[in-house]
């Protein structure tokens, strides 16, 4: 029968090789990814299908924290008596690290990917397109992912343009990644002080909300904002989208301090 050090050394060994796993599986998916949205010609679709197979089987290495826990360690150091509590602590803690950097490291990739597909689709807005009438050069717009109506210089025809499949598909998810890539620092701020609350269990000081809500606001505003650069269809939306945000915080204020 194994000691009490030697299963805390044991356990301490699988945790290790749980999160070496972890980060060399996040590694390997990077590196799939990115290259196979250049072998399929940048078919993101298919590419975030592949992540998302990835992101499961990361999922089950998680999980395999508990189980490991649950089912086998946690009796055997229990039989040695109270100092399973504090190993125990060791799975919610690197559980929940993993969590938290398997999202970071989503929003990363896929923001990384979503801008090099812009980067690739948006060529399809400098190819020439020209007027149906007199046959004049028309300047597709950048930061508008439907059909454009485009007036000739010219002859002031109204010439209605069809971007590609690849162009229009910028406006539908796209540009939401590159935004949240953009605004990770503020996204970050939030959720550590979401967090901080969180530990508080409802107990939390009034001033942790004032401070959430700060950096609750701050990351709303920028991300929408970086969406409307790229996508000047979703200025009209800012006002109703902040709305919805800050009814969404009253709601977590609500629940946690009931």
């Amino acid at each position: 029968m194994a000691s009490k050090e030697e299963l805390i050394q044991r356990w301490d060994s699988f945790l290790q090789k749980i999160e070496v796993r972890f980060n060399e599986s996040l590694g390997h998916a990077e590196e799939a990814c990115h290259e196979q949205l250049v072998a399929t010609t940048y078919e993101y679709d298919t590419v975030m299908r592949s992540w998302s197979g990835m992101k499961a089987q990361v999922h089950v290495l998680i999980e395999k924290i508990d189980e490991v826990w649950a089912g086998k360690v946690a009796p055997e150091m229990e039989a040695f008596g109270d100092f399973a509590h504090d190993e125990g602590n060791k799975a919610y803690d690197l559980r929940h690290k993993l969590l938290y950097s398997l999202e970071d490291f989503q929003r990363k990739l896929e923001g990384e990917l979503s801008r090099k597909f812009y980067d690739h689709a948006i060529q399809v807005a400098n190819k020439k397109a020209s007027c149906s009438q007199c046959n004049a050069d028309l300047e597709i717009k950048k930061d508008i992912f439907r059909a454009q109506y485009i007036s000739c210089t010219f002859c002031n025809t109204v010439n209605t343009i069809a971007p590609e499949t690849k162009f229009i598909k910028i406006g539908w998810g796209i540009v939401d990644h590159i935004a949240a890539l953009k605004t990770s620092p503020q996204y970050k701020a939030m959720t550590e002080a979401e967090e901080a609350i969180r530990a508080y269990r409802g107990k939390e000081p009034a001033s942790f909300w004032t401070d959430y809500y700060t950096v609750y606001n701050t990351y709303w505003s920028a991300y929408f904002t970086e969406r409307m650069a790229l996508n000047t269809d979703l200025k009209e939306r800012y006002d109703s989208d902040m709305a919805r945000k800050h009814k969404e915080f009253e709601n977590f204020k609500e629940i946690q301090t009931k």
